[in-house]
């Protein structure tokens, strides 16, 4: 069975032929369910255009709200037709399964081994490592630069892994995880957790293939040269490194035996379903549906130092100026935020050592007994330079072969063996800010009498920016930190990651500018200022303070001088594989190709677009309530009484109320009971004071002669028939013959000025062509100068006005009023083109008299 059949209803006997009530009702409807149907375009066009804050979760639920009002939509306009428009409900159906086929699509998880040896991964495959060991994998081989020895346990054993049946349960874990990830909303954070904790459950209870677990042991064993090594076991994910740097979201282990690498794996597998990690997704673009895990594992080194290099200053921009940040022992403590690491700006050409600044290095991290610890540093190294100068020529000319290699900066963690060979362990591309760019050089903040109540510490991520503090100290979470605050915390740790998309800057005691949480405030845009040593003692909790990450400095209050630089959130997403996602439905929701109504093409089975939908309904209602009153006047709808309207102008006017139109229903009907908000417009200007109802019309003799002729000719059946007004609360349909000539309205309106609109149709005369023609010229000038849209043949004229505020639509229905009343038997006035403009600039200026009528009043 096609997907199409799974949604194709079973054609259904014709509707009952509807009656006025619900015509009116499903015209309603179909105004509602419009509005609704074009708001959510709205969103979707709106998130397209700023590329920021939405994920596939936002994606999905705005299109499941979409089809539901477009199918109360469909089904309105069925109701009110009798069931005319089937196609246009095989229409939506035909789009909302091209929309899903959109939403369902994944790219292919490329064909590769299980697990592939670093050092043997060929250029074709290396998609399936995941980003992190595809990089080193390029490292190693195409550029030649020492990386330790490793093995990759592909995508596609990941995927092995996923598509295992559940334990005592139907269908795939991948299923499972697919269908929970579907209804994650990433925006409400104690749902998010909770789910994430199941998400993660899931994972860690599904065993491992047998095949998979023995191919891992085994390599695993492969990798021990001697009895005392140890593994690390490091993620690698399908868009790490790549898409974004996915810096501290994921979990790495070190310090691994090769038996314990399958549990290892599956650990790290289930990380990328933490809720550090479905945060970063979200706010990067990415889509988690598409998540999927490469797990490296490497030879660990057993490190004297370690640390990280930026192959360009992100601060300075300068390309010849390399950062170097190190620490004794392994590196993990120095990325993740939790101790001062010595820093180093060296010369990227010459390997020259420019500027140095020592942390304090209280302690190491070390490998003993086969287990990680962190060891005392003895006093005397504690503020030594853990690298010497020809270590920082050497990784200098590491930075320049990656960077000729790529063209392009690099951010590189490595690792100093204990015989005092160097390894890149980490290479991926360093994203730059543009803050600087937009920072005059020049331009040095003057305190001006501002206070500064910190200064120092390093620039992690430059900008500016103004909030009140939170202190995240003691036992405060992370869900307590409000938006626009100033995060002032302990350490830089990857933990803090989910907070930094709502707080205006950060500013931490211990840190790196190399360090995880450094690298994610980048991506965000956020000001950061790291390794002040003493923000909390300094920063009071909720003052108002400006953080000058430009000069690592911060002001008490609002420094408005430097904050008209206040950098501005990177808007990252539209290269995001959930904004491409995006587009690709937009592209079949928000163009319009059913544009003329008129064109023989305007049909249901030419819909392309869900907007295209939208329009042809919108259009079909209005022209359905437009032409009731042929309904009426065949007798279609014998159960709404008459009401006939108590005037005296020669109008026979009978009003239908089809709820909320009048204050009374005994006939006749005042006038002021009139409480219709279109009807009681459209009567003050039919009824204008200045308008002369009374009395013979001046007419030329010609004019008149030509009348008569008409008359014999072809003599009016209804001379003075009856006038009809279909009226409810915010809706009038209006139809007055007079003699030779026919005018209609048909207007709604209401609070919400997308459903308003006014539809005037007028044709005919008694007079000969010419003379009707420029009639209905003198109409079409009048109303094309009030803002109507305008078609005109001969002596037929349409006009729509539309989408505009209840008291606008109420002045041109009562100037419409009026235009009418105005033009009564003018076409026998008609005699020449020169009238045309002059009555018309007449009845704009408010003077109501035809010509004659003022020397006929003098004469009276």
């Amino acid at each position: 069975m096609g997907l199409f059949s799974l949604f194709r209803r079973k054609k259904k006997p014709p509707l009952p032929e509807p009656g006025l009530k619900e015509i009116f009702q499903g015209f309603q409807q179909v105004l509602v369910a419009n509005n609704e149907s074009l708001a959510i375009m709205g969103q979707l066009e709106e998130k397209l255009s700023d590329g920021n804050g939405f994920d596939l979760h936002f994606v999905r639920s705005r299109m499941d709200s979409l089809d539901r009002h477009l199918a109360d939509l469909v089904a309105a306009l069925q109701r009110m037709s009798g069931g005319r428009w089937q196609e246009l409900e095989n229409a939506r159906i035909r789009l909302k399964v091209a929309i899903q086929q959109r939403l369902e699509e994944w790219p292919q998880i490329p064909p590769s081994p299980l697990l592939v040896r670093l050092e043997e991964a060929p250029a074709e495959i290396r998609a399936a490592l995941g980003g992190k060991a595809a990089n080193l994998a390029r490292v190693r081989t195409d550029i030649g630069l020492p990386v330790p020895d490793g093995v990759v346990a592909t995508l596609a054993a990941y995927r092995l892994f996923m598509e295992q049946k559940l334990p005592g349960a139907e269908g795939t874990l991948l299923e499972r995880l697919q269908e929970k990830l579907a209804t994650v909303n990433l925006e409400d954070e104690a749902a998010m957790e909770q789910a994430a904790a199941q998400l993660q459950a899931l994972v860690l209870a599904q065993p491992l293939p047998e095949e998979l677990a023995a191919d891992l042991v085994a390599e695993s064993r492969r990798l021990m040269d001697h009895p005392g090594r140890r593994l690390a076991v490091r993620s690698s994910g399908a868009r790490e490194d790549i898409a974004a740097t996915f810096a501290g979201q994921y979990e790495s282990f070190l310090g691994v035996l090769p038996e314990e690498v399958p549990e290892y794996w599956r650990q790290v597998v289930a990380s990328q379903f933490g809720a550090r990690a479905l945060v970063y997704f979200k706010n990067q673009g990415l889509i988690l549906e598409e998540a999927a895990m490469g797990v490296l594992i490497q030879r660990l080194i057993q490190a004297q130092a370690a640390g990280v290099m930026f192959t360009t200053d992100p601060e300075s921009y300068d390309p010849d100026l390399i950062i170097i940040s190190a620490t004794w022992g392994l590196a993990a403590d120095l990325v993740g935020g939790r101790v001062s690491a010595d820093e180093y700006i060296v010369s990227k050409q010459s390997g020259r050592q420019l500027h140095s600044r020592y942390g304090r290095k209280e302690y190491r991290l070390v490998l003993q007994d086969g287990r990680l610890v962190r060891e005392t540093v003895a006093p005397e190294l504690m503020e030594a330079a853990s690298l010497e100068a020809p270590d920082l020529g050497q990784l200098a000319g590491f930075a320049r072969v990656l960077d000729d290699y790529c063209g392009c900066p690099h951010d590189v963690e490595w690792a100093k063996g204990i015989s005092g060979k160097l390894y890149v362990v980490q290479s991926r591309h360093l994203r730059l800010s543009d803050a600087r760019a937009r920072f005059p050089l020049e331009m040095v903040v003057a305190e001006r009498g501002a206070e500064v109540l910190l200064e120092g510490g390093r620039v992690g991520s430059l900008g500016a920016a103004a909030g009140p503090v939170f202190r995240l100290y003691g036992d405060r979470s992370l869900a307590e930190v409000p938006p626009g605050a100033v995060l002032v915390a302990p350490r830089t740790t990857p933990q803090l990651a989910p907070a930094l998309p709502r707080v205006a800057a950060l500013v931490t005691d211990v840190g790196s500018t190399t360090g995880h949480l450094a690298l994610v405030a980048r991506e965000y845009g956020i000001p950061a200022l790291v390794d002040t040593m003493r923000a909390g003692e300094v920063l009071p909790e909720g003052e108002i303070v400006t953080v000058d990450a430009y000069h690592a400095k911060v002001y008490r209050g609002r420094v408005e001088e430097l904050l008209r630089y206040q950098t501005r959130k990177m808007p990252h997403l539209r290269q995001s594989p959930v904004y491409e996602k995006l587009r690709a439905v937009v592209n079949l929701v928000v163009p319009l190709t059913l544009v003329d109504r008129r064109s023989p093409d305007f049909r249901p089975e030419n819909c392309r677009t869900y907007h295209d939908i939208t329009r042809f309904a919108h259009e079909k209602a209005i022209q359905g309530m437009f032409g009731l009153m042929d309904g009426v006047e065949e007798g279609r709808f014998p159960a709404l009484r008459l009401l006939k309207l108590d005037t005296n102008l020669p109008l026979n006017l009978h009003l239908m109320d089809l709820g909320g139109g009048l204050a009374t229903h005994e006939t006749p009907v005042p006038p002021a009971s009139i409480i219709s908000v279109p009807m009681r417009a459209l009567w003050r200007g039919i009824s204008h004071p200045g308008i002369t109802w009374a009395g013979p019309v001046p007419v030329s003799v010609g004019g008149f002669l030509h009348v008569l002729a008409q008359t014999a000719i072809r003599p009016p059946e209804r001379f003075w028939d009856k006038t009809y007004a279909i009226v409810a609360a915010n809706y009038v349909n209006y139809s007055c013959r007079l003699g030779f000539h026919f005018a209609t309205v048909d207007s709604f309106c209401g609070p919400v000025p997308d459903d308003n609109f006014i539809n005037f149709a007028f044709k005919g005369g008694a007079a000969d062509e010419p003379r009707r023609v420029r009639r209905a010229k003198l109409i079409a000038i009048v109303l094309e100068r009030l803002g109507f849209e305008l078609e005109v043949f001969k002596d037929v004229v349409r006009a729509r006005f539309r989408k505009r505020p209840c008291a606008e639509n109420e002045e041109r229905l009562d100037l419409l009023g009026r235009l009418m009343a105005y033009v009564r038997q003018m076409d026998m006035l008609m005699s020449d083109d020169s009238k045309i403009y002059l009555l018309a600039d007449r009845f704009l200026a408010g003077h109501y008299e035809r010509p004659g009528e003022e020397e006929r009043r003098e004469r009276e």
